[in-house]
């Protein structure tokens, strides 16, 4: 684990990834499972409401729910926080894809190329050959 991350965050993290790999794997109900992990990160973030990698997830999780409006606002604050994460620039690609705004999409993907990924998070669901 990395030192600058707590346990609880990374508590939270893997178990709303497990609730979204249950989702998509057709082992739990999707909307189910998407809404834990959804409570599951709310609730981290009462106690680290600044903390850049549950905002990640958490954006991660509203756009697997086309909550894409949400998930912008939310990953646009992890990247303002000073995440360097592939995984929110990503995001906020996909996001910003899915509410028109294709320039802004185009410059989010660009970013995310130029970033690392952190081993916490993980990418929204993304069909680019939809769009």
């Amino acid at each position: 684990m990395h030192d600058d991350v707590s346990s609880a965050v990374v508590h939270a993290l893997l178990s709303a990834r497990s609730e979204v790999e249950a989702a998509f794997a057709g082992t739990r109900d999707a909307d189910a499972a998407l809404a834990t992990a959804t409570a599951t990160l709310e609730a981290a973030l009462s106690a680290h409401s600044e903390d850049p990698l549950l905002l990640t997830g958490l954006g991660a999780v509203a756009c697997d729910r086309a909550q894409y409006a949400r998930a912008r606002e939310v990953l646009q604050r992890a990247l303002a926080l000073g995440s360097d994460d592939r995984h929110a620039a990503f995001n906020l690609g996909v996001a910003l894809l899915n509410t028109g705004r294709t320039a802004q999409a185009r410059a989010a993907f660009e970013q995310a190329r130029t970033m690392a990924a952190s081993p916490f998070t993980w990418e929204a669901w993304f069909d680019p050959q939809a769009h």
